[in-house]
């Protein structure tokens, strides 16, 4: 892979829980890691795709009542997509795609809304709020031939959603592998899996990969919640989490919820049928 001009961006360091107290990032993932193997012989059958994600997690299916809306926010996203910022400018030391192939648009973080965020997808996130004990939610955006190296994540406890909303022609050619099952994305077709178990991502298109990825709790049987729970709210309230929170708001205007545009239009519309002509004086 690409070595990132800055020599911090993708490296491991402190975790700063505040302004003073850190931990060191690499071994307390590893810690986590270990904690998350068993954890993963607790967690649903995953990962599952399609039908099956739903059947598993119907609530899901609210993203699918609004799929309509969702794509119209996107697609006004989209028209600012210079401003999106690569998952390195949010969060330096993550994953490092070359450059900016990997763009993320973080809408909730660890249980916080970014409201600078929010008000550019306002149905998006209507839907995302009907979904109970989300933790984050973000539209991850893949443009053609990049990849993203295999690597587990660190949220223990938790179950990443994606719900494809923009795919390749060939969908077959843009895929990800996990834990040796091998899936390629559909448009508004769900995929669900375990976070920490090995995946890695490929777009061997020139076209752009669009999904919405949603990190929810999975409802760990006791006393692993109470593990679950603390790391939840250790990271939740750290500094580490603010400063990404900060550098992820970016400055796309603000849209009107769909509910608001209707009304407008058609009060809009209908004072243009009600406007009387102008009368004719002899």
């Amino acid at each position: 892979m690409e070595a990132s001009d800055n020599p911090g961006v993708g490296q491991k360091g402190r975790f700063y829980l505040t302004k003073h107290i850190w931990v060191p990032q690499e071994p307390a993932e590893k810690f986590n890691l270990k904690m998350s193997d068993m954890i993963l012989r607790r967690m649903p059958k995953l990962p599952l795709g399609g039908e099956d994600a739903l059947k598993a997690f119907p609530v899901l299916a609210e993203l699918k009542k609004s799929h309509d809306k969702i794509k119209d926010d996107l697609n006004y996203l989209l028209s600012h997509h210079e401003e999106i910022p690569a998952l390195h400018e949010v969060h330096p030391r993550d994953l490092f795609v070359p450059g900016r192939a990997w763009r993320t648009f973080l809408l909730k973080i660890w249980g916080h809304e970014i409201t600078e965020n929010t008000a550019a997808v306002p149905d998006t996130y209507e839907a995302i709020c009907n979904i109970p004990g989300v933790h984050t939610a973000l539209f991850s955006i893949l443009q053609g031939g990049a990849e993203i190296t295999p690597h587990r994540g660190s949220a223990a406890g938790v179950i990443r959603f994606h719900y494809p909303l923009i795919v390749p022609k060939h969908p077959e050619d843009c895929w990800i592998e996990i834990g040796g099952h091998h899936f390629f994305w559909k448009e508004g077709e769900p995929l669900v899996f375990d976070d920490t178990r090995e995946h890695w991502v490929k777009n061997q298109t020139k076209e752009t990969r669009v999904v919405l990825i949603i990190d929810f709790d999975a409802n760990m049987p006791f006393p692993v919640n109470l593990y679950t729970a603390l790391r939840y709210n250790l990271i939740r309230h750290s500094s580490e989490v603010k400063a990404v929170r900060e550098r992820a708001a970016i400055g796309v205007p603000p849209r009107m919820p769909s509910a608001k545009r209707a009304v407008s239009q058609g009060v809009i519309s209908m004072a243009s049928h009600t406007t009387s002509a102008p009368v004719e004086r002899s």
